[in-house]
């Protein structure tokens, strides 16, 4: 088998991916360009691991499956290589290689709105103690509701998180409704219930034809006027200019954002401004542990692939996940 790797990675995880298959032939060219490798080493690679650059067509003839570094792959999923799922070429995401870290920073946000964290900011900005003790008012985690969009490994590793906190959860998913291991689910055509119960919304779900602009003005108006949209999923979830009219007419509680319509945020978006808002910048899957957790699942694959077994995280592409 030849496998061509053009990630990046630390030498102590290619030594992990190369155990795996230890006859495998191993092309490894980090963080290049397929464009800048030799056509015979594209010509005879079965699998491909990639940050998201894919080959031109019939450059890679022999290709069978595609992993990709990240967890979402709605850049790439509509390549002509992959011909909507009918070329027979797999592809694979990182799905649930930053659980953990983006669990971490839900968590935090879901703190940091709940206990007024904008308003202590804004206080340390003006250098100037602030006497108004109603303004910082906190919520208590324990007892509200968080409403999850998407129920994948983010969201199952953050509702431990909130279930040790003591509070109630729901979440959409595509399966039947009902409550499993204390979390509530709803179906599609439920989401305004959903949303008109939570205190705190999180999207976690990929961004797929389905889930575009799932969150609109409709959606925004059924949600509690002191409840909060956390969204580290895509920002295309959220139409976000009736997140924007809602937030300046007061119909939320507030934000925390780490995902927009346009990346890097503009200069003049009105979301700067607002003192309810906590922005970051695309930060909430940044860990230290990427790498490795991406490599072992690539080697764990590699294994599954030879063996003919399932791949995990394969792509559904008629879901588009």
């Amino acid at each position: 088998m030849n496998i061509l790797i053009i990630q990046a990675f630390p030498n102590y995880v290619m030594e992990l991916i190369r155990a795996a298959l230890p006859d495998a032939t191993i092309e490894y060219f980090p963080s290049s360009r397929l464009s800048e490798i030799p056509a015979d080493v594209l010509a005879r690679a079965d699998v491909l691991y990639t940050g998201g650059d894919l080959p031109a067509s019939g450059t890679m003839p022999h290709l069978k499956w595609v992993q990709a570094h990240s967890a979402g792959v709605d850049h790439i999923i509509d390549h002509p290589l992959f011909m909507h799922g009918e070329s027979g070429i797999r592809l694979t995401t990182a799905s649930g290689v930053h659980a953990i870290n983006i669990s971490e920073y839900i968590l935090m946000m879901l703190l940091a709105l709940a206990h007024r964290l904008p308003a202590v900011f804004e206080m340390l900005q003006r250098g100037r103690w602030s006497g108004d003790r109603a303004r910082f008012l906190p919520q208590e985690l324990h007892g509200a509701t968080v409403g999850f969009i998407g129920f994948g490994a983010i969201a199952r590793h953050t509702a431990g998180l909130c279930r040790a906190l003591g509070m109630h959860m729901l979440a959409l998913r595509r399966g039947p409704a009902g409550q499993v291991d204390g979390v509530t689910f709803y179906t599609r055509d439920e989401l305004d219930k959903l949303l008109n119960k939570s205190d705190y919304v999180v999207l976690t779900a990929p961004l797929t034809l389905d889930t575009y602009h799932l969150v609109d003005a409709q959606a925004l108006a059924a949600m509690k006027p002191s409840a909060y949209l956390i969204n580290i999923a895509r920002g295309d979830i959220v139409d976000e200019k009736a997140l924007i009219a809602a937030l300046e007419a007061g119909r939320l509680g507030g934000a925390a954002l780490d995902v927009f319509a346009q990346e890097p945020l503009p200069d003049d978006s009105p979301l700067w401004q607002m003192d309810n808002v906590i922005l970051t910048p695309h930060i909430a899957g940044t860990t230290p542990r990427y790498e490795q957790r991406a490599g072992e699942l690539f080697a764990n694959n590699l294994r599954r692939f030879t063996d003919d077994q399932p791949l995990i995280n394969q792509v559904d592409f008629a879901r588009g996940y």
